[in-house]
């Protein structure tokens, strides 16, 4: 007897919820170019279950499998490096061992949901297109577009006041702003902000600040001469990660445009080639599209920007070590671009149980019928947290782990 899946049974729609979250992963996005692709078993606390992560070498490290227990937090541990006087000669060492210390950062995971109407049955009557897959068809790019969007903010640490109406997720000061970021955003420690131009903090940027290829030289020297500085990144099947590490700064298209006119025709042309050159050596999403490399850090641009006007409030770290928020208005506009390197940002997704279906998924597509059954509802559910890794370090002081901030003024 042939086998039969009729659409609405409880087996096509885990059929469409593991394509779902496939192409989600696979698309070439800010998140999914960022992120790595070999799973690694590590510790079975919280609310991890069989706790797997992507390659640790990756900028976003995606931690799956938490749908086997229950619980909405995540826990990811730092292992900090040894720093105690070596024993010489033939004094005794027994009893001198340095103990292991750790530092934890942990992330919440919630569920969140989206719904579409595709109208009732005279709306589809007056149409030739099939309303039913279109609305559905309409909640894959609506979860891209949030998932690359959180992922910004919470590695940029603010939301900016960009008012595209291509933005999903709303401004900073809309009641539903904590929830929807799931954990609360952070800005950037004090060890991890950098200034375009010869400003010092943010709110003495002034309109000669934008960013240039000196900006890129004064990052290079700030990663060289960081106590704790940031992993370059490695992707698993990178031949040349050890070789030719590199870190990638995510800059926005105004930060791109005074970037470009700033530099010589000859400057344009190596940092071109030398982007080119990596991509022949690992042809990875993240050199494709619009880039530059100077001295080991890859530029990119982004679509959105975080972008701060004249007088609007924003959050920066003051220079202690508890990474204290204070906060201070900019003088012009500025933009932020995003250097970052290995594990900046933990994106953890937990696992979605439905009557219907006898396993757990990362997503949940949901359709059913409404007004007597007239109309029908289509909605997508899924169970994720996202948040920037930061952790105290040998020296007390609290850091973001992976990613560092440019704030840069802008020719409008």
């Amino acid at each position: 007897m042939t086998t039969q899946i009729k659409s609405g049974s409880p087996q096509a729609i885990k059929l469409f919820n593991a394509a779902l979250f496939t192409e989600s992963v696979r698309r070439n996005s800010f998140t999914n170019s960022m992120t790595g692709d070999a799973p690694k078993s590590v510790d079975m606390n919280k609310a991890d279950g069989n706790r797997k992560q992507t390659h640790h070498g990756a900028p976003v490290i995606r931690i799956t499998d938490l749908g086997s227990g229950g619980g909405d937090e995540v826990t990811v541990d730092l292992v900090q490096q040894l720093r105690q006087k070596p024993v010489m000669g033939d004094r005794r060492i027994a009893g001198k061992g340095a103990a292991l210390k750790f530092s934890s950062f942990t992330l919440k995971i919630d569920q969140g949901r989206t719904l579409v109407e595709s109208g009732g049955k005279m709306s589809q009557q007056r149409t030739m297109h099939n309303l039913r897959n279109l609305a559905r068809s309409l909640l894959n790019p609506y979860y891209n577009a949030l998932e690359d969007q959180l992922c910004l903010v919470h590695m940029a640490g603010a939301r900016g006041s960009s008012t595209d109406p291509e933005w999903v997720v709303p401004l900073a000061d809309d009641q539903d702003f904590d929830e929807i970021t799931v954990n609360k955003l952070t800005p950037p420690t004090y060890d991890r902000h950098v200034f375009g131009g010869d400003a010092t903090s943010l709110e003495n940027i002034d309109s000669a600040d934008t960013f240039t290829l000196g900006d890129v030289d004064k990052l290079r020297l700030f990663l060289d001469e960081m106590p704790f500085p940031l992993q370059p990144i490695k992707f698993e099947k990178d031949p040349m990660a050890e070789e030719d590490p590199f870190h990638v700064l995510w800059v926005t298209p105004r930060q791109w445009n005074d970037f470009w006119t700033s530099t010589s025709g000859n400057e344009w042309r190596a940092i071109v080639a030398e982007a080119h050159q990596r991509r022949s050596r690992f042809n990875h999403p993240v050199f494709m599209g619009e880039c530059a490399m100077w001295q080991g850090i890859l530029v990119k641009k982004i679509k959105r920007p975080i972008r701060f006007n004249p007088g609007d409030t924003v959050d920066v770290s003051l220079n202690d070590a508890q990474a204290t928020v204070s906060q201070v208005t900019p003088g012009v506009t500025v933009d932020r671009a995003i250097l970052v390197g290995g594990q900046a940002l933990a994106n953890a997704y937990g696992g979605i149980k439905k009557r219907s279906s006898s396993g757990r998924s990362h997503f949940h597509y949901h359709e059913e019928l409404t007004d007597h059954e007239n109309s029908a509802e289509h909605s997508l559910s899924w169970m994720n947290g996202k948040a920037k890794i930061r952790f105290k370090g040998t020296d007390g002081r609290t850091n973001d782990f992976g990613v560092i901030a440019l704030d840069t003024a802008i020719k409008i």
